[in-house]
């Protein structure tokens, strides 16, 4: 990169950052999740408003590709990881076998249902979905591995923003989005590997779910056995907390990097290997107190605001497969979740809530629907269609756990 794009840089991320600030207080004051006005943030500096608005300053500021746009996408990325490694801290395998049945209820019916109800809808609206009958099945296996996702950093955002973060339901949802990201994620790496252009066709698929498994599973019995010995050698051995932060960060990008290879997305690999540390953190919290404070600060923020940044909502736009595609999403992640719950033994309002909660699709599905656009597996308007409904679910999220849990008493209820 040159000089001048390095000034660039800086201005393109301070721009970000600027904005998340402002339009996340607002929300704040308006009583919703700061996320909230951190995703409007992204569509007023996108091409959505600026770059219609004015197209030579958007061109200027925020170039639709090159370096820049690429190391915006790294930093945002990157410095995300972290803070899920701070996610799955609160979501040990101890905590997880405590509130297991309804995690595994909540987030197995919660995973399913929306999966089927994505499968079938290609099935039912070929013509609206825009396939052709060659590339049904694929296509409707994506769709129901979108719609099957929960985003835990936005879920994870959205639950501190209302202080339900280390409450029972957000202990739950958090627990459930674990589920949700291993079977949406797995499955779309079965997509990649068996219908993708680009594919072999040799049957790989399968094998790569099971290596997802073994992947998890190697994780969390690392940070039983040995993840606690040799951290705690680092504080013996080295100077602190610096040392700690480091191996930290380096276990996190190592994760990242595994789950990544295996064609998942690298924010589950940071989520297990903050579940394999938990018990690490409750002996040492301060480096992990630095890096969730810093990360929570500065790079959630430009995180979020780049979720809308990028997309053109205008562009490719089909009104009749973006309303079906938000209404199966919303209907089929709630309807599921609620099930679960309920069969789990929640009452309904906390079925509903963790229903919500969990029926935002952030980042993750954006990822997702890219790297199937790239892929060659979807066409525009369904990209721009599934953009939109991660979008849609993700501000309502909190708007509706709001709702649901609107007096302070219901909420302290609920948490007790």
């Amino acid at each position: 990169m040159t000089t001048t794009d390095w000034t660039l840089l800086s201005l393109h991320l301070a721009a970000m950052l600027f904005t998340a600030i402002v339009l996340g207080q607002a929300a704040r004051r308006i009583g919703i999740p700061a996320v909230v006005g951190e995703i409007a943030g992204g569509l007023l500096l996108g091409p959505t408003l600026l770059g219609r608005l004015a197209p030579d300053a958007h061109a200027w500021l925020f170039p639709p590709s090159g370096p820049i746009t690429s190391a915006r996408t790294a930093i945002a990325r990157v410095g995300m990881l972290f803070f899920i490694v701070t996610i799955g801290l609160d979501i040990s395998v101890g905590e997880f076998r405590r509130i297991g049945r309804k995690a595994i209820s909540v987030g197995t019916i919660g995973t399913f249902v929306p999966l089927i109800l994505g499968f079938v809808m290609c099935y039912v609206f070929p013509d609206v979905i825009g396939v052709t009958r060659k590339d049904l099945f694929a296509t409707a296996l994506f769709m129901g591995s979108i719609l099957s996702l929960s985003a835990n950093p936005v879920i994870a955002r959205i639950l501190m923003d209302m202080g339900l973060f280390k409450s029972e339901i957000g202990r739950t949802i958090m627990s459930a989005t674990l589920v949700d990201d291993l079977v949406g994620w797995g499955l779309f790496a079965v997509i990649l590997a068996e219908f993708s252009p680009q594919s072999t066709g040799q049957g790989q698929g399968m094998a790569i779910f099971g290596l997802v498994f073994l992947f998890v599973g190697g994780i969390l019995l690392a940070g039983r056995f040995l993840l606690p010995p040799l951290l705690d050698r680092v504080n013996r051995t080295m100077p602190q907390p610096a040392s700690l932060i480091s191996c930290i960060v380096l276990l996190a990008l190592l994760g990242a990097a595994g789950s990544e290879q295996l064609g998942l997305h690298s924010f589950l690999g940071a989520f297990v290997v903050g579940i394999a540390l938990a018990d690490v953190s409750r002996k040492y919290p301060r480096p992990f107190e630095a890096i969730g404070e810093f990360s929570y600060a500065v790079f959630t923020p430009i995180f979020f605001v780049s979720m809308a940044i990028g997309a053109d909502f205008v562009k490719g736009f089909d009104f009749w497969l973006v309303a079906l595609v938000t209404i199966v999403a919303f209907v089929g992640k709630i309807c599921g979740v609620f099930l679960g719950g309920r069969l789990a033994g929640m009452d309904s309002r906390q079925s509903l809530a963790v229903g919500c909660g969990l029926n935002a699709r952030g980042i993750l599905g954006i990822v997702m629907a890219a790297a199937a656009y790239e892929a060659q597996l979807i066409d525009l308007r369904l990209f721009v269609a599934c953009v939109l409904m991660c979008v849609a679910t993700t501000m309502a999220a909190g708007p509706a756990l709001s709702l649901i849990l609107a007096r302070r008493a219901g909420i302290s209820a609920v948490s007790s």
